[in-house]
């Protein structure tokens, strides 16, 4: 899985989650200040990461990420060579 496909899969998670269009979502979005993610649809949207890529994403992980590109990244270094 390429960095683009794992950038569009969670854009459009967020955008599913926070009900907007994905092409408002941005690498640089801050998940809490530009997009209003609270802490619970943060773990609904864990929830749907973790089942879309199948893996797990710790909870230390989620708490650091500030944003969109924080998840991609993360996500994309799980999915390397996989």
């Amino acid at each position: 899985m390429t960095y683009d496909q794992v950038e569009a899969t969670v854009k459009a998670v967020l955008a599913k989650q926070l009900t907007m269009e994905a092409g408002r979502i941005h690498l640089d979005s801050r998940l809490v200040e530009d997009l209003g993610i609270d802490s619970f649809g943060s773990v609904e949207v864990a929830f749907e990461l973790e089942e879309k890529f199948d893996l797990k994403i710790p909870d230390a992980a989620l708490y650091e990420a500030k944003t969109v590109k924080n998840i991609v990244d993360y996500i994309a270094s799980q999915k390397q060579g996989k």
